[in-house]
């Protein structure tokens, strides 16, 4: 099974902020991160979808501030 990996982009550098991450919604205040396992979540904020990289299971975000 391939899962996302997440990463945020604050225009100088790329980060790797999440892997394993099986669902992405979007929610008012920003993009909620839910993982496989352990069944968690993680709120993601002040970010934009950049892109989605299907083929390599890949998400960038641009972080706005």
């Amino acid at each position: 099974m391939c899962l996302l990996k997440v990463y945020l982009d604050d225009g100088v550098r790329r980060k790797l902020i999440a892997t394993d991450v099986a669902l992405i919604m979007r929610e008012e205040d920003g993009f909620r991160l839910r993982f496989l396992e352990p069944s968690r979540d993680v709120l993601l904020r002040k970010a934009m979808l950049q892109f989605l990289d299907a083929l390599n299971s890949l998400i960038v975000f641009k972080a706005l501030e």
